[in-house]
């Protein structure tokens, strides 16, 4: 097995270790840490499947415990739009391809954070439209970007949606989603084998370690840091993507 084998198999870990960690201390964030540092590693194509499918796996591991409890109307007015927006997302995402994609990723979360932070001090807004609205943009970026968060988030903070209901809640959401985008794409990202293992084990760590950290670190402080390290890895991938074009 090569360096660059190895360091691959590394870095996918190391992005799946620090995503499913933070995960598990903040209620969300996996993709948003993830998704720009795999995106380096396996291209924006099989990058953005392969987040979808960890996130798949992560949510799939928390809705077998707590489906009982689930908002499934508010849910499906999410999912509806979410899903069909999959489809041109998918176009997109195989029409841009290479340093293009990559930028536009880069771009696409530093707008989704940007705007969770201007959406924080809108008055309440519980609507159909903006339901329908947010679930559009959030599965457009879910199937280009791998991050359908941010969009589900703001209009969590929008509607008013009760934190400890909202975080049951979207587990269906996400893994409803994550495999939409996977069968828009047209199935599962190709790994070695070996890439499989590394993140299967960095995802149970991951989780073992937020498990242990939830309870030890502040809910402001695990947020900041999902802001802050998702920032640093889509200003990395804009870097690279702009490189990349620039020859």
């Amino acid at each position: 097995m090569g360096t660059v084998t190895i360091g691959a198999i590394l870095a996918l870990s190391a992005a799946t270790f620090v995503g499913a960690s933070t995960q598990r201390v903040s209620g969300m964030g996996f993709a948003l840490v993830s998704s720009p540092f795999i995106v380096m590693v396996l291209g924006p194509f099989d990058g953005v499947m392969l987040v979808n499918f960890l996130g798949t796996c992560s949510s799939f591991l928390i809705l077998a415990q707590v489906f009982r409890e689930v908002e499934y109307r508010k849910v499906m007015l999410l999912l509806v739009p979410a899903v069909i927006m999959t489809i041109p997302g998918a176009w997109v995402a195989s029409q841009l391809g290479g340093p293009k994609l990559s930028i536009a990723i880069a771009l696409m979360v530093m707008l989704a954070l940007g705007s969770s932070f201007l959406l924080r001090n809108l008055k309440s807004a519980d609507s159909k439209g903006l339901a329908i609205g947010a679930g559009a943009v959030s599965g457009f970026m879910s199937v280009t970007a791998a991050v359908s968060g941010p969009a589900i988030a703001a209009y969590a903070v929008a509607s008013r949606w009760p934190q400890a209901k909202f975080a049951i809640s979207v587990q269906l959401y996400f893994f409803v989603l994550s495999i939409a985008s996977l069968i828009a794409k047209g199935g599962m990202p190709q790994l070695h084998w070996s890439q499989w293992v590394g993140c299967a084990i960095a995802m149970v760590c991951g989780i073992l370690l937020g498990n242990w950290l939830a309870p030890k670190i502040p809910h402001k402080v695990s947020r900041a840091f999902v802001v802050i390290i998702a920032f640093a890895g889509a200003l990395t991938l804009l870097a690279s993507g702009v490189r990349e074009m620039l020859g």
